[in-house]
């Protein structure tokens, strides 16, 4: 899993002293894996820098509302994730093209090897489109952009609870974490109910995003939210992936039945369109079964969630006292 080691984090200290210190380790850890990204032998270096940017961009969110003065260059943050995202997606439907043919036969199995090369295709332009994002002068601008932005931030924090202080009464960086998380939780909860919705694709997606955000929060601040901190952020962890899981089977499912509807009348002469539709055939049949597999997952785990009282006990867990842990430990996010 892919993520910033930050040096120096103290959950005793100031939030606003721990703000600049995470996002300077984030960035800085984002940009050095460059030419790890560009090794194309290796998909594992798109999908961290990706990961990383994601983290990126939440952390940003999680601190966003509290900037009083100032901004950090988001919309190139935004543009580089898609790009790194553009060939990660790639990387995966040819990964899932090749097992499945495997699995086809006669004309549906040829089909899906010539979607395959389609894909191939497209993997190739969006590798062109990445590696000219990441040219080396590019991404080294993008970083000095960064940390010279984040050293005119200033942030402003409401007065703090007794509890939430520090020894010099600023709010504390634990404290933050608890109110960050307990955010993120209000939105993730806010938009569950879809969940007895199977086909809302578009707000089952948003709370994807949601428990993604939720995840990222919760091992952001894990180091200062005790021992149970990293189940809970496995157990949102699980959610997320059957979520993704499910939206992926969604793009697949509008992709293919688009093609489909649009290339009809285009089968009857063409012999290698035939076996396409074949292919995608086999594959939006394939798709719409696991796609009910993943939902099912997900709900069966939000209805133990509501059994156990999951959420309910964690928003105890974060108003309970906790001590924060010792100072100076190095964290990763």
């Amino acid at each position: 899993m892919a993520k910033a080691k930050i040096r120096g984090l103290d959950c005793a200290a100031p939030a606003e002293k721990m703000i600049p210190v995470i996002l300077r380790a984030q960035v800085k850890a984002m940009c050095a894996l460059r030419e790890k990204a560009l090794n194309w032998k290796d998909p594992e270096g798109v999908h961290d820098m990706r990961v990383l940017s994601r983290r990126l961009r939440s952390t940003i969110n999680d601190f966003r509302p509290y900037f009083r003065k100032g901004s950090l260059p988001r919309p190139k943050l935004r543009i580089l994730a898609k790009k790194l995202g553009d060939v990660r997606d790639e990387d995966v439907a040819l990964i899932a093209l090749k097992q499945l043919a495997s699995k086809a036969k006669d004309a549906a199995a040829e089909g899906i090897e010539l979607i395959a090369e389609e894909r191939k295709a497209r993997r190739a332009q969006a590798r062109t489109d990445l590696k000219d994002a990441l040219v080396e002068s590019l991404i080294d601008e993008f970083r000095k952009s960064f940390l010279s932005k984040l050293r005119g931030i200033a942030v402003a924090f409401p007065t703090p609870t007794r509890r939430q202080q520090t020894a010099e009464g600023d709010l504390s960086f634990h404290a933050f974490g608890v109110q960050v998380i307990k955010e993120r939780l209000k939105d993730f909860t806010a938009a569950s109910r879809c969940l007895y919705l199977p086909y809302e694709v578009k707000d089952l997606h948003e709370l994807r995003i949601l428990s993604k955000r939720l995840r990222y929060s919760l091992e952001l601040f894990s180091n200062c939210l005790g021992e149970d901190s990293a189940k809970t952020a496995k157990e949102v962890a699980n959610m997320q992936t059957s979520l993704g899981e499910l939206h992926d089977c969604d793009v697949w499912i509008e992709h293919l039945g688009l093609r489909l509807k649009h290339t009809a009348r285009r089968a009857a002469a063409d012999p290698n369109e035939l076996k396409v539709r074949a292919g995608a055939m086999w594959l939006l049949r394939h798709f719409s079964v696991t796609r009910m597999e993943h939902y099912r997952n997900a709900l069966a785990q939000w209805e133990q969630w509501q059994s156990d009282a999951f959420l309910e006990q964690l928003v105890l867990t974060l108003d309970r006292d906790l001590s924060p842990p010792k100072t100076n430990v190095a964290q990763p996010a």
